[in-house]
């Protein structure tokens, strides 16, 4: 049986989370004994709670800090390695990599890289912090034994960088809502086409740019429900006219999913988004900014159209192509669990875990 632990920093129900807890679940226990290690607070306590009842043992590290990791000052994370004696590190993250990356261990070190960190380093930090960042976590990655991309396009960029790198698109369990939400609690018509953004609202989603364009091009029966809050709320709402919902963060984004026609975003940056995956569950289609990422998950929809791409420069004639699209859901639904499942990504995981296992 392998020993594997999972690193994070904190562990909740979305982001890179959601791709540690769909591999812990889709994995053989059979052949895997998992764990999962807690760098710093802010753990959803609910998901550690079904975690230890799923008889996955969780290191919830208490004396750590960003700062400390950064400067070397990991001595209790070293600690809960060399007690568990795992045979693979799973890391996922800047600081879980360079952790993992100064460890004397006989385990072998696997990370997924969940963006771009060119754009997005550059985006969060500014140019000169950025590249100290850049260079610090390309060192770390090149000392470890494999680097997984969580995208094709991620893989395109980094395999320039890293010579032991390869890709694993993420995939998503089956999206379910805990709660019903109706159009007319939202204040749109039975009738009426609806798009959806859910997300972070800061200059990376590019969402004022978003919300001004479809207040400009949408028509009398189109409505935007943007979920989601951050640095851009204000303007987002200055921008917004009768036809856009600004509905705040909401703990059951699927919910609105279901009352929801097209998922569009505007981003600059992606990894592989989540958020599109769960779109694609829920049988909607794709209206996105044609950034390396989601032009790779509209080009996998060989036999049916999953989507239209968007420029700044053509935007209103790609607000045409999509409304002409009309894909059958229940096509899109079965697309996303041939193509971006959480067992498909667990099953070539395993495949990479199996690989690195076997080299000395």
């Amino acid at each position: 049986m392998i020993r594997i632990a999972y690193v994070i920093n904190y562990i909740v129900k979305n982001g890179p989370s959601s791709v540690v807890l769909n591999l812990i679940d889709n994995l053989d226990r059979l052949e895997y004994d998992i764990s999962l290690i807690t760098l710093f607070e802010g753990n959803n306590a609910e998901v550690v709670s079904t975690l230890r009842n799923n008889s996955v043992t969780v290191y919830e590290c208490g004396t750590l800090s960003r700062m400390k990791c950064l400067l070397g000052q990991s001595k209790e994370f070293s600690d809960v390695v060399e007690k568990g004696n795992f045979d693979i590190l799973h890391t996922h993250g800047i600081i879980p990599d360079i952790l993992s990356s100064r460890l004397n261990t006989a385990a072998k070190c696997i990370t997924t890289l969940h963006n771009n960190m060119y754009e997005d380093y550059l985006d969060t930090y500014g140019y000169i912090k950025s590249r100290i960042f850049i260079e610090w976590h390309l060192s770390a990655l090149r000392k470890l034994d494999k680097c997984v991309c969580c995208s094709k396009s991620v893989y395109d960029v980094m395999k320039r960088q890293l010579p032991n790198v390869s890709f694993v698109r993420n995939g998503i369990e089956p999206a379910q809502a805990n709660s019903i939400v109706t159009r007319d609690e939202v204040n749109v018509p039975e009738d009426a086409q609806v798009f959806l953004y859910a997300g972070v609202l800061n200059s990376r989603k590019n969402i004022v740019w978003l919300i001004d364009n479809f207040v400009q091009y949408h028509r009398s029966n189109e409505y935007l429900l943007v979920l989601g809050n951050g640095g851009k709320e204000a303007e987002c709402k200055a921008k917004a006219d009768d036809h856009v919902r600004m509905l705040g963060f909401q703990t059951d984004p699927i919910a609105y999913m279901n009352i929801s026609d097209v998922y569009v975003s505007a981003s600059k940056s992606e990894g592989f988004s989540i958020s599109v995956l769960e779109a694609l569950s829920c049988g909607l289609e794709l209206f996105l900014s044609n950034i390396p990422s989601h032009e790779e998950v509209v080009s996998m929809g060989r036999t049916i159209p999953v989507g239209e791409l968007f420029d700044e420069k053509n935007i209103g004639g790609a607000f045409d192509n999509i409304r002409s699209i009309h894909s059958n859901k229940d096509k899109i639904i079965e697309f996303q669990r041939e193509n971006l499942s959480a067992c498909k990504m667990a099953e070539l995981y395993n495949s990479e875990y199996q690989k690195i296992e076997r080299t000395q």
